[in-house]
């Protein structure tokens, strides 16, 4: 039974929870005047998922994306989270994806993928936002013990860059509290002289001390230095124990800078949700969605690359980022799958947007391919 494969990893997180029962309060300021009271014990969705079994939904969902070098068979054991049948790393180099990454305080108008769901966005007026920054393995004991335990919760490669790197940064901008996107340590790394925008409930999840931390209910937003931040639903889940599921929201980010939207998604199922966005916020100019760990149950709370394509087509974007596919094993496909898939359904599909493909590392000026 599944219970009986995390069994170990449930007792990492125990002691990660017994070790977080201190921390001082942090000043927060809350925003919090639409969907949800100043305290909610559970968060839930705003709508049902439209997938409620394991499918396939798809004739897309039957297409076997591996190579024959890349299918080399697994027995199943408790020390596999997401098991499959195969191993979903053969054939997979992690220094083949890395792009050579020259970092540019300066840099206008220019959007960085380090991997994952971290972004580096660099807008017109010289700000720079940071997305879900996990440069390491994941935080305390979940991280020390999980990593001996599962392949899964190890990264398959170092990020592109040191944190130290990253120290012009104005903003870090939090999707949800899950460990593959939420490290107190990387942001101990970053420093104090931030800026933390984290969905409502995720403060008192937060070490350190920062410049300021907003948290955000869904559909609101906090002006700053000429943008504005909007915190926006997704259709997910949080916990980062066995005992606080769902205490602290989930969302995406839009940054309005005046002239164009830049989206960040967070983790996400597909859900009329991105409609929803639409018709408060308008076509979008740039969405950031994931692609991955999209099999079997994941498919309710994670996009998979079609479904990512449609949810982008409700937001009406005009430049399509794929993200989360090369820095960690943890769904049920091969790590090559996501992008593979993803040139598929872009074939099939004729998205009426730009689809652009990053490497580890690389930074593109979006204004170019407005």
């Amino acid at each position: 039974m599944r219970s009986l494969k995390y069994l170990k990893l449930c007792a990492a997180t125990l002691a990660l929870t017994a070790c977080n029962t201190n921390q001082k309060p942090l000043p927060v300021v809350k925003v919090n005047k639409t969907l949800h009271a100043e305290s909610m014990e559970s968060y839930q969705n705003l709508y049902a998922s439209p997938f409620k079994d394991l499918g396939p939904y798809h004739e897309i969902d039957t297409i076997d994306f591996k190579t024959p070098e890349e299918k080399k068979p697994v027995e199943d054991s408790i020390f596999k989270l997401s098991y499959s049948g195969f191993d979903k790393t053969q054939g997979y180099n992690y220094q083949d994806h890395l792009y050579p990454t020259a970092l540019n305080s300066q840099s206008r108008n220019t959007i960085t993928w380090l991997g994952h769901a971290s972004f580096l966005i660099q807008d017109g007026s010289g700000n720079s936002f940071l997305t879900d920054p996990v440069f390491g393995e994941f935080d305390g004991m979940v991280g020390t013990v999980g990593t001996m335990l599962f392949d899964e919760l190890k990264r398959l490669g170092p990020p592109p860059v040191e944190p130290k790197a990253l120290s012009f940064v104005d903003s870090v901008l939090i999707s949800h509290d899950h460990y593959d996107h939420f490290s107190n340590e990387t942001l101990s790394e970053l420093g104090s002289d931030l800026d933390i925008f984290l969905p409502i409930g995720m403060q008192h999840e937060l070490d350190g001390t920062f410049n300021s931390v907003f948290a955000l209910d869904w559909y609101t937003e906090v002006e700053y230095k000429k943008n504005k931040i909007q915190f926006v639903p997704a259709h997910h889940y949080s916990n980062r124990s066995i005992f606080d599921q769902n205490e602290s929201l989930w969302g995406g980010w839009i940054i309005n800078t005046g002239q164009l939207k830049i989206y960040f998604a967070g983790d996400t199922g597909y859900s009329p949700i991105f409609k929803d966005i639409h018709s408060i916020h308008g076509d979008i100019d740039i969405c950031m969605m994931p692609i991955t760990a999209y099999g079997k149950h994941f498919r309710s709370v994670h996009l998979s690359p079609e479904d990512a394509l449609k949810a982008a087509q409700d937001l009406h974007c005009k430049i399509f980022i794929p993200w989360g596919y090369g820095t960690w094993q943890l769904g049920f496909e091969h790590v090559n799958e996501p992008l593979r898939r993803l040139a598929y359904a872009a074939k099939e599909l004729k998205p009426n947007f730009k689809v652009r493909v990053l490497g580890i590392g690389e930074s593109f000026k979006f204004t170019e391919l407005l």
